[in-house]
């Protein structure tokens, strides 16, 4: 596979030159505080990558709530049920002998990389040093036009922990499960509906058969003088071969982003219908900025940027913190979940498509809420606490030599568990004047740790931090899906200078007056 790295030194003059001033532009006659709206379709969304090279497709400002469509990457696990009738999703998956709506998967186009993104969307004035406050207003299934429901699968899929662990009969395997989505009152529960095999097994299945995958391709809408394509002459897709042949390929297993199942496969197993219903905990997978990388970067392994946490805390009625590490922020997101353990064990959650609703808050570098001062990793607020995100390597990017190649084989959850302990020691010593030694005993005492995924190849371990003990008030509300605690009172702000967080002036006016905060 030849890549050309044209793409770097197109990168340097271009911002040398000013050529990418375009959102820049945009922003100086653009109003803040609106209302947007960005739909999906082969156009607005990136497949399996994050990247600033691209240009973006919303233009936003800080104060400004967006409405995002997100469509999940399995969608072909059930064509009938989660594209079809669709005209976005339709548009996305379109595949014919003729070639792919979105031929670039993966950053190198390969599938190394298997997300659908919707966005980028460009931040006005967002820098380096910045801080992105994204405020979860509101998620929901997205239900299918033609039939009215909503549908998600749960792939087992190779890159799941039970392939490392181990199946009972010793024959490792993929398995499917689709699930509906049903609503009681205001609540969403997942049942499912059916399971099969992606490929092998009895019947002597022998995988779908999908239309060559486009063996030349290049960075989609990148911005002009942005040179960066691949080729694929040898078909490898994960490390597999899979040879072109009339015109078609068949997949063994589960080495290419978006292919399509054609059903039925002859294992199809609908005994599962009817033995379990668990509510919903619909939350977003991949969420985040584009990191300062020279090359589009993976969009499986989780990022300081945020990216594929796959933590499902970052749900309706919470609020997300992640570092600015390119000017514009370039926010994308994807990956929706209708439910998922801490663990996301098998491989993934129950993938769907949800529509979302979300205010953007950017705090400058000079003027940080005390909660986001120095931060390096992804910060959740939740009603009753926050959460810090760690992974194996808390910026793979910059600690690893070939980082996208080396991190799927280099993941520990020990190694992660430092690193996730070393965050929040550090994050509560700032925040609330503690010592380390004060740090630690509140750490021992009042926080839980958790193992967010072990499947990403960056693997994640998160806390979580009560606000309670540092005199923080606490309620609850409803969000829909579940019962969260709600945030407490906002006080008057001195200064609206920036539009400080309600989540971050409560804290810092309740911790005041309890002496948490002071210096």
């Amino acid at each position: 596979m030849a890549i050309s790295r044209g793409f770097v030194l197109a990168a340097l003059l271009l911002a040398a030159c000013g050529a990418r001033a375009a959102p820049a532009d945009q922003c100086a006659a653009k109003k803040a505080g609106e209302s947007l709206e960005l739909k999906a379709d082969s156009t607005t969304v990136h497949w399996g990558y994050f990247s600033d090279a691209v240009e973006p497709n919303l233009i936003a400002s800080s104060g400004d709530e967006i409405a995002v469509e997100m469509i999940t990457h399995h969608a072909g696990d059930d064509y009938d049920k989660m594209v079809k009738g669709d005209p976005g999703v339709e548009d996305i998956y379109e595949w014919t002998k003729d070639g792919q709506n979105v031929p670039m998967r993966g950053k190198s186009g390969v599938g190394d990389g298997v997300h659908v993104l919707t966005g980028p969307i460009y931040v006005c004035d967002a820098e380096p040093g910045d801080v992105l406050q994204i405020d979860i207003l509101d998620l929901k299934p997205r239900k299918n036009p033609s039939t009215g429901k909503t549908y998600g699968s749960n792939a087992a899929a190779n890159w799941g922990y039970q392939f490392r662990a181990g199946f009972l009969d010793g024959q490792p395997r993929e398995v499917i499960t689709i699930y509906e989505a049903t609503e009681e009152g205001d609540d969403v529960y997942v049942q499912p509906d059916y399971q099969f095999r992606f490929a092998g097994g009895p019947t002597g299945y022998m995988g779908p058969t999908t239309p060559c995958v486009e063996a030349n391709v290049s960075l989609p809408e990148a911005f002009p003088g942005m040179e960066m394509s691949w080729d694929n002459a040898e078909r490898v897709y994960s490390g597999k071969e899979v040879p072109c042949k009339a015109g078609e390929q068949t997949w063994e297993g589960y080495w290419y982003p978006g292919l399509i199942t054609t059903h039925p496969t002859g294992t199809e197993d609908y005994s599962i219908r009817g033995k379990f219903k668990a509510k919903a905990n619909i939350h977003i997978g991949n969420i985040g900025l584009a990191p300062a990388y020279d090359s589009p970067v993976d969009s499986v392994p989780p990022l300081m940027s945020g990216g594929n946490m796959d933590n499902r805390r970052v749900m309706k009625g919470n609020t997300l913190y992640l570092p600015v590490q390119v000017a514009g922020a370039y926010l994308s997101m994807g990956d929706a979940h209708l439910a998922q353990g801490d663990s996301e064990l098998d491989g993934t959650g129950i993938e769907t498509s949800i529509n979302g609703r979300f205010k953007l808050t950017l705090h400058k570098k000079e003027e940080l809420p005390k909660i986001v001062q120095n931060l390096t990793h992804p910060l959740i607020e939740q009603p009753d606490s926050f959460v810090v995100q760690g992974y194996t390597y808390a910026d793979y990017l910059s600690e690893l030599e070939e980082p996208m190649s080396t991190i799927y084989s280099k993941s520990q959850i020990d190694r992660a568990m430092t690193v996730a302990y070393n965050q929040t020691r550090d994050w509560m010593m700032r925040t609330f004047n503690l010592t380390e030694d004060q740090a630690i005993s509140f750490i021992t005492i009042a926080c839980d740790f958790g193992i967010t995924q072990v499947v990403d190849g960056n693997f994640g371990v998160h806390s979580i931090i009560p606000k309670e003990p540092f005199g923080y008030p606490v309620t609850t509300k409803s969000t829909g899906a579940a019962s969260v605690p709600a945030p407490a009172p906002v006080p008057a702000a001195a200064s609206g200078a920036r539009g400080v967080v309600a989540g971050a002036l409560t804290l810092l006016a309740a911790a005041a007056a309890a002496g948490a905060l002071l210096a």
